[in-house]
């Protein structure tokens, strides 16, 4: 890009006009024309701006970071974390958003140990859930070796998952010829991302097993008289999952219908030793499909931000944009307070907001963005006295339940963190905590009613499932509102259409939840691709 590094990466902007906005510091003389800075000094870096402060944007300028760029976040909110959220009930750490990392997409995990997140990483105490439907609380049906929460499936993820989610749309194939192509198209893509996928989770195997080798190196020579004073092994503890192992429990993928997680009540330790309460498994022998981490997933938002701060990045939080320019030497990013010059921008905001900020510099590619579709949901978080649910049957050895729409039912799913997770248990000794999902895409209108009125519906339903008629010690109700994108059939294209049409604008990526999926991975892959492009255009 032509940006002169000696462009001022920071303006302060003039005072407000007539409507309240604030305007543009004007330039004069020889700083109009080049684009300096009139104050003399070092170059500086290349200035990339992040707008959004979600996993997406976290994962985006973290890379940027590492790669010793200038990086400035703006989020326009108090706190960043964006779905990622961590809360407290009964005075106990929870997650108020999503609590699991997927293990087949690698991203996430290899990210939480990239920001020494590593040791927090957990296995799922108990992954068997039911499927509360026909008045009961029913076994998942496998699905060709796999079941709907995605363990241990061997052939067509996509054909099954989109069965599940969207059995409409199939319906409407048969009845559509030109759908049932479009079907059949999405397939082929799915599978060779999926092929993709596996190529690169096998390339971080690959590296797992080599960082596995080197520790085990340190430690045998750690083990050898007259080592103790070695540096980098003196004072070193031999406790704490170092290496992953395998927890008991979990088998190869493809093995049979027992390839899960045994809750821990069934765990009979490791092999050969005491089972560890808190051990890495060995994910290429057969684990879980995902991972939490201790004190909640919303954490990696933080130690995420932390690791950005640390490497010389600026967090500005409460700090929307405005609007975006695109100017000879580079992009303006405009907020309150003051103007923004950058060599790249990373948008990493929900489809509408990125379609607002680009309405003038690429109407066509905002007008595709506007029409993006998105969701709203609730969570009621719950705390019971663990004494309130003895001879409930239905907890046992279960992580939640699902309920299928059509049902009548308010809520849509129910998470048993304390069964799902050991680190919950552990912290709260005389307490069960669960979760209820509440809202569906096109039945939003629940989620108006009051948090007294959301806690009641949430309690019906739990009872009338689970036979549970205990009232709780503390609720919290979280609402996300526009919280997930909804993909609408075409989706893939018009992501195809709007990159396309951003192509004729140097310096830009879009990331985030609403291009190339909505999991916490998926956002983080999509924010380290944003950076990645920039990168190699910026080395270019």
């Amino acid at each position: 890009m032509s940006v002169p590094t000696t462009v001022s990466a920071v303006r302060t902007a003039a005072p407000p006009g007539p409507d309240g906005a604030a305007g543009p510091a004007p330039r004069t003389g020889a700083a109009a024309a080049s684009g300096r800075s009139e104050a003399s000094g070092p170059a500086l870096a290349r200035h990339i701006v992040v707008i959004g402060g979600g996993i997406a944007g976290l994962a985006a300028a973290h890379r940027l970071t590492g790669a010793g760029l200038r990086v400035t976040l703006l989020e326009s909110t108090g706190r960043v974390g964006g779905k990622l959220r961590s809360g407290e009930i009964a005075g106990t750490p929870v997650d108020l958003g999503a609590e699991a990392l997927r293990v087949p997409r690698p991203e996430a995990v290899d990210l939480a140990r990239a920001v020494g997140l590593g040791d927090r990483l957990r296995v799922p105490a108990a992954t068997d859930a039911a499927l509360w439907t026909r008045g009961a609380l029913r076994p998942i049906p496998s699905c060709r070796g796999r079941d709907v929460l995605g363990r241990a499936r061997t052939a067509d993820t996509y054909e099954v998952s989109l069965r599940a989610a969207v059995p409409q749309l199939f319906e409407a194939a048969r009845q559509d010829g030109a759908l049932l192509t479009g079907v059949r198209a999405v397939r082929r893509r799915t599978a060779e991302q999926q092929r993709r996928v596996a190529e690169e989770r096998q390339a971080a195997e690959r590296r797992r097993i080599a960082e596995e080798r080197r520790i085990a190196e340190q430690r045998r020579l750690a083990d050898r008289p007259g080592t103790a004073g070695q540096p980098g092994l003196s004072g070193r503890g031999r406790s704490g999952p170092l290496i992953p192992r395998p927890r008991s429990g979990f088998t190869r993928p493809g093995t049979g219908a027992d390839a899960v997680c045994a809750g821990p009540e069934s765990a009979g330790g490791f092999p050969g030793g005491t089972r560890s309460a808190h051990t890495i498994p060995d994910l290429s022998r057969g684990g879980p499909d995902y991972l939490g981490l201790d004190g909640g997933a919303g954490t990696l938002a933080g130690a995420v931000a932390d690791a950005v701060r640390a490497a010389g990045g600026e967090i500005l939080r409460n700090t929307p944009a405005l609007a975006l320019t695109r100017g000879p030497y580079g992009w303006e990013v405009r907020t309150a307070a003051r103007s923004l010059l950058c060599d790249g921008l990373v948008l990493a905001t929900p489809a509408w907001t990125a379609a607002t900020l680009l309405a003038a510099e690429a109407p066509l590619a905002a007008a595709e963005l506007s029409e993006v579709a998105y969701a709203s949901m609730a969570l009621v978080t719950m705390a019971f006295r663990r004494s309130h649910l003895e001879g409930l049957t239905a907890f046992d050895g279960r992580c939640g339940f699902l309920v299928p729409p059509g049902d009548g039912h308010t809520i849509k799913a129910s998470t048993f963190l304390t069964r799902k997770w050991d680190w919950l248990s552990e912290r709260a000794k005389d307490l069960f905590l669960l979760r209820t999902s509440i809202g569906r895409y096109g039945q939003e209108e629940v989620l108006y009613l009051d948090d007294a009125d959301l806690v009641s519906a949430a309690l019906r339903d739990l009872g009338e499932a689970t036979g549970l008629t205990a009232r709780p010690v503390a609720t919290d109700v979280t609402r996300w509102i526009g919280g997930l994108p909804h993909y609408a059939v075409g989706h893939p294209a018009r992501v195809t259409r709007v990159r396309n049409g951003l192509s004729a604008l140097p310096g830009l990526r879009l990331c985030g939840a609403a291009y190339d999926g909505v999991g916490v991975a998926d956002c983080v892959a999509s924010g380290q691709r944003a950076a990645d492009e920039i990168i190699a255009a910026e080395a270019a």
